[in-house]
């Protein structure tokens, strides 16, 4: 996992081949596989919207295996689904810091795998293993698609040039594995919260259904075009980012050689943890920072206006090694936000009664990605235009 190397040749070129096909240039070329995967989850949320974890997860693992692998994902007991799982609960699990005492004592990696204590080795053994295996596996199902010229364009069609290629062939074997575990499960994380947000304010819900119908109308659903025409729809994606913040100490660090900061020595070789959470915290960039404010991100003219805090800057990691993916990450958030929103009404669960059940913003903090308790919201279509348009549309798709 590229996102884990150190620092070289190596981790320099994985950056570089990713960068090509995921720069702001050429993000849009993606467009079309983001559309088509929002509309259908909109038909999945109609009819079961009791589902609604399963239909997140699902639907931006086929996004991400349809851009890397050109693999379209079928259904849930997909083979396919079931590999890139096991592949996202590796990396998730191996990335926390601290998990496992070897991450502070180093010398207890000498253990034999046998010895007490040494579980740690064991467990590696089988998560290299299984991400070998299935990182193999994924990308000779593209390369078997690419020999048969059945396969739709997608990343590794664009890095890699065939037999010869061996160089590159490697890299897209492991760059492909790392997209998947480094993008699907973070989106997936910030819709989840996306969906709490609303049901916790309908005051923003109504404002952003108020600009959809303005600018768009009952009579269709949402375009990629559509978003520069939608601040408020835009300024929730930021707002987004910033009130749940995925990875709350961000991705580790390591520094490469002595460094200080503000007087502090900083010795090679420290972990280096960045507390993204206490800065989207921060009350003097954003006000009443544990509420959900998207006019936060807007001007007096009701304009995006994210300058000087801008959650974009500290939401996707630093430097070298912020996310190379964070353009399509957002575009998939936008593109979902606004048809959702378009199309249902998103309300907290009510009890045997009929009364609204308050919902809490709780997360989870046992891993890197911190996903938002999901509660069993009521979500309903707004109209039925809005259903039907659904059914026409996700058809199409």
């Amino acid at each position: 996992m590229f996102v884990l190397m150190n620092y070289g040749a190596e981790w320099r070129q994985h950056r570089r081949a990713f960068h090509q096909v995921m720069n702001s240039d050429v993000v849009s070329d993606w467009q079309p596989v983001q559309l088509k995967a929002t509309r259908n989850f909109l038909r999945s949320l109609l009819g079961s919207p009791d589902q609604l974890a399963s239909h997140l997860q699902f639907s931006f693992a086929a996004t991400v295996m349809r851009v890397v692998y050109g693999i379209e994902l079928r259904e849930r007991n997909d083979e396919y689904f079931k590999m890139v799982k096991r592949l996202s609960d590796i990396g998730e699990d191996i990335t926390v810091p601290g998990r496992y005492l070897v991450d502070a004592v180093p010398i207890l990696r000498f253990l034999p795998s046998w010895f007490p204590g040494g579980h740690f080795k064991r467990y590696a053994a089988r998560a290299r293993h299984d991400i070998l295996s299935i990182r193999d596996q994924l990308f000779q199902s593209a390369k078997t698609a690419i020999e048969r010229g059945s396969i739709k364009d997608c990343i590794i069609t664009r890095l890699w040039k065939g037999e010869g290629d061996d160089a590159m062939e490697e890299v897209c074997r492991s760059l492909g594995a790392t997209t998947y575990t480094a993008g699907a499960d973070t989106v997936h994380a910030s819709a989840q919260a996306f969906f709490l947000a609303m049901a916790r304010h309908p005051e923003v819900q109504r404002k952003a259904q108020s600009e959809l119908d303005a600018i768009i109308g009952p009579d269709r659903l949402p375009e990629f075009s559509d978003l520069k025409s939608l601040p408020y729809i835009s300024a929730i994606m930021k707002e987004l980012l910033r009130w749940h913040i995925i990875t709350p100490i961000g991705v580790p660090h390591r520094t490469v050689a002595d460094d200080e900061y503000n007087g502090y020595l900083i010795p090679g070789g420290t972990i280096v943890l960045v507390n993204v959470w206490g800065i989207s915290r921060e009350p003097t960039v954003y006000p009443d920072p544990e509420n959900f404010i998207p006019e936060r991100f807007l001007d007096s003219n009701g304009k995006l206006d994210a300058r000087g805090k801008d959650p974009s800057d500290y939401a996707f990691g630093f430097g070298r090694r912020i996310c190379p993916g964070q353009y399509f990450a957002e575009a998939s958030l936008t593109i979902m936000i606004a048809s959702v929103l378009s199309t249902f009404n998103i309300r907290p669960p009510t009890d045997e009664y009929g009364a609204s059940i308050k919902v809490e913003h709780e997360v989870t903090m046992d891993r890197i990605v911190s996903h938002a308790r999901l509660y069993k919201y009521s979500i309903s279509p707004r109209s039925a235009r809005a259903e039907q348009l659904i059914q026409e549309e996700s058809g199409n798709a």
